[in-house]
This record gives C-alpha cells, sequence and structure tokens, in this order.
C-alpha cells in the first residue's frame, strides 16, 4: 500500500508539473500556442510597411483660424476681414465693396481697377482660404482658387491688417 501511495504522489506531482507547464488543461497543446513565422516587408530601417487605407477626409465647416473658408467674413478682426475681402472678390465679385474693405493706404487697385481684374475671373470661380495668425494683424494667407472646368490654383501670401476706429482692414498683400 506504501508502495501504491508514492507511485500515486509521484504521478500527481508529475501530472501537475505538467499541467503548470502548459496552462490549464483546456489550453492547447505547447505545439499549437507557439505562434508561425510570417513573412512582412519591411523598410529600409527594419520597420515593418504597413498598407493601411487613407484615412477618410471631413468636410471643414466652422470659420475659425487655420479652418478653410469661404464665408462672408466680417471686420470684427484680421482673419475675418481677410476673409470678408476674398467674399467681396471672388463671391460678390464686386471691386467696390472689396476697395472698401483696404485701408486708404493700401496697394488695392481702386475699387473701377479692381472690377476689371474681377471681371477677367471666370463666373463660377470658387476659393478656399486658410489665414493663419504670424504676428499681431500679419496672416499667412493659403487660398485655393477652383475656376470651372480648371484644376485649382493654390498659394500663399502673407496679408497685414490694420484696425482703424474699432474695425479690421486688409492693409498690404505679400
Amino acid at each position: 500500500m506504501a508502495g501504491i501511495a508514492a507511485v500515486a504522489v509521484v504521478v500527481a506531482g508529475g501530472v501537475a508539473i505538467s499541467h503548470l507547464r502548459s496552462g490549464d488543461s483546456e489550453t492547447a497543446s505547447p505545439a499549437a500556442t507557439t505562434t508561425p513565422t510570417a513573412t512582412v516587408a519591411v523598410d529600409e530601417n527594419g520597420l515593418p510597411i504597413l498598407n493601411l487605407p487613407e484615412p477618410e477626409q471631413t468636410e471643414k465647416t466652422s470659420a475659425l483660424d487655420g479652418d478653410c473658408r469661404a464665408d462672408r467674413g466680417d471686420q470684427k478682426s484680421g482673419a475675418g476681414v481677410i476673409a470678408a475681402f476674398n467674399h467681396a472678390y471672388y463671391s460678390l465679385r464686386n471691386g467696390e465693396a472689396a476697395r472698401g474693405l483696404a485701408t486708404s493706404t493700401s496697394s488695392v487697385l481702386p475699387g473701377p481697377e479692381l472690377q476689371k481684374v474681377i471681371d477677367a475671373v471666370p463666373i463660377g470661380t470658387n476659393y478656399c482660404l486658410r489665414t493663419v495668425e504670424l504676428s499681431d494683424g500679419v496672416y499667412l494667407v493659403d487660398l485655393s482658387v477652383m475656376q470651372p472646368a480648371q484644376p485649382a490654383k493654390r498659394g500663399t501670401q502673407t496679408v497685414t491688417t490694420q484696425e482703424v476706429d474699432g474695425k479690421w482692414y486688409v492693409d498690404v498683400f505679400n
């Protein structure tokens, strides 16, 4: 009896040790839990190259600094008057209205001359602008112009604005 008990303890101990090494009794065998080696494309630094889908583009609707905008603008801020100037130019197609948003000393053409420039822009032209304030009243403006049946044209310029009697005006376009 003592011999059988000793064998039972050894067998039970062996079973317990094998369960500890391979996990509990419901876990798959060690051969089944090893990860197969997969071949993954890597770049010159040895990092994996992932073929992820392009992120979905979302349309921006707000008119905060840095956002794409084509709204009416206002004269409450430098960014607002830049938007108002472009609205008068591209949407209203009105040289006098656009010139009225510039300081009296601005290099913006007089209304009648500006109207001739506007008239040369095809009807149906749309635009989108982004403004980033570089310093007080000075903005980097990224303007995209979309003319009918033409690829979009994009350019940047620095626009200086000035506050006069509580209203903002465009002053210098560089």
